[in-house]
């Protein structure tokens, strides 16, 4: 029999999660959006709750085993308050994924500030002319005495700004594609490490910017995993980056629109309440109805990845389409909110804008994932999943 109920356990984290989403995170949300500080303090209060441990070792404060699912469903509920700080998670889940093949010095100085909510670090795998082609990078790691020394330049990092430290993948002068890179845990006040701001439409607070690499120096012990297979260990975890995000994005698009039900009955034209209109009732229904079956999508991609099953084609699915149901329902919702809608003190526009940056980037762009789905389809010659 198929359950599409979750746990006990899960449903009980959710509801302290969705308490402090609704009373801590959206009241401030539209004010946190506009700014491009990092929220320091609500991101601690994650870590006070547990959500940043999610499959983390528990030697460091985290909840041990990998737990899509859990993950999963914590972006989602804290998206509803905030989708700019439900992506914390996520980053540090693919951050964390990748720092438990380090060394413990390593790790005993980054893992426990991350779980914490102490500190941020970034991923730095774009750069400048390879966009979403992560096998074209040009950053090169050089071997020498102790280490090695990096140069290059990393494009649309997410944390670049907050980040203490960052994930860098770089390939050894000589090799191409994938094979021959590796990643090193770059601090950010290491000599020869600067960084710019690049300021996006949406997204603010999360520190989107440019980080520079020149002739940096990085000791053996910031090798994360083996040497030369950096670019596997990641893309692995995008499979379940990804259709977290597609959640992210859903919880934030289904907030917007529990907004417009709210206000479609409240606000009246012509002696009765908006919500008779079938022009708001039935957009809102469809909606409803993409939103719920985006949603199912990323459960299942998520499910299959807990349940050991192919899932890779699944967590593209759940990368490119969710985000484009999630923008269009916020469109609806910030219709039906007439002027109000697109007014900059309510949150429509804030989301809108802030989902908008999945469709284009972070884990790989729509066109990407079509891509990776046509590939699996034509590769096992069915379209079946």
């Amino acid at each position: 029999m198929i359950s599409f109920e979750f746990t006990e356990e899960q449903q009980q984290f959710a509801k302290v999660l969705r308490d402090f989403s609704t009373k801590e995170l959206l009241p401030h949300y539209t004010r946190r959006a506009a700014s491009t500080d990092f929220p320091y303090e609500a991101f601690a209060r994650l870590g006070e709750l547990g959500v940043l441990g999610i499959g983390l070792p528990e030697r460091f404060g985290g909840t041990g085993t990998e737990d899509p699912l859990l993950l999963g469903l914590a972006t989602e509920v804290l998206a509803e308050g905030d989708i700019n700080l439900a992506s914390a998670p996520i980053q540090v889940g693919l951050v964390g994924s990748q720092l438990v093949h380090s060394s413990d010095e390593v790790q005993e100085r980054y893992l426990p500030a991350l779980i914490e909510g102490r500190e941020t670090l970034a991923i730095a795998l774009t750069e400048p002319g390879s966009g979403s082609d992560a096998g074209a990078l040009r950053t090169t790691a050089t071997p020498v005495d102790g280490g090695w020394r990096l140069s290059g330049e990393k494009t649309a990092i997410s944390w670049a700004m907050n980040a203490s430290a960052t994930l860098v993948y770089a390939r050894t002068p000589g090799t191409s594609r994938s094979k021959g890179v590796s990643c090193f845990v770059v601090p950010m006040d290491a000599e020869g490490v600067t960084r710019h701001h690049m300021l996006g439409m949406g997204c603010l607070p999360i520190g989107w910017g440019s980080i520079h690499l020149d002739d940096v120096f990085i000791p053996t012990s910031h090798l994360v995993g083996e040497e030369g297979r950096g670019f596997a260990a990641v893309m692995n975890h995008f499979d379940f980056s990804r259709a977290a995000i597609g959640l992210m994005c859903l919880g934030a698009a289904r907030q917007s629109l529990d907004e417009a039900v709210t206000y479609s009955e409240q606000r009246e034209t012509f002696g009765q309440p908006i919500s008779t209109y079938q022009g708001v009732s039935f957009g809102i229904a469809e909606q409803a109805t993409l939103v719920e079956a985006a949603r199912l999508l990323c459960y299942k991609a998520l499910w299959s990845r807990e349940a050991g099953l192919p899932h890779t084609a699944l967590a593209s699915m759940s990368k490119w389409w969710p985000p484009q149901v999630a923008r269009q329902a916020i469109e609806v919702a910030m219709r039906i909110h007439g002027n109000l809608g697109y007014a900059a003190e309510f949150p429509h526009q804030a989301r809108y804008r802030d989902v908008m940056a999945y469709l284009v980037a972070a884990d790989g762009s729509a066109e990407i994932q079509k891509r990776i789905i046509s590939g699996d389809i034509y590769k096992r010659g069915s379209t079946a999943f």
